[in-house]
């Protein structure tokens, strides 16, 4: 995992609300490509290593894919509330 990158991406996020906005309605896939659009090097993997990094730490990017797929409809991602007021 880049944590370099993905805080990098978040810090950009966080002064820009037009991002958050769209941050806020992305799934893992979404975000990682939102990440990339911007200039970052954050893959789904990185993402779903930092909503659970005690867990999942040693899966590959491609495992960690399919996990992010098994995620409930209405289950929200961490970053779709860090900007919520």
């Amino acid at each position: 995992m880049s944590a370099h990158e993905l805080n990098a991406f978040l810090l950009q996020v966080s002064g820009d609300p037009l991002l958050q906005g769209r941050l806020r309605d992305s799934d893992a896939a979404a975000a990682s490509t939102l990440a990339r659009a911007t200039g970052f090097d954050v893959t789904v993997g990185d993402l779903m290593r930092y909503k659970a990094r005690a867990t999942t730490w040693q899966l590959s990017d491609r495992e960690l894919e399919v996990v992010a797929q098994w995620q409930a409809d209405d289950q929200s991602y961490w970053w779709q509330h860090i900007w919520l007021g």
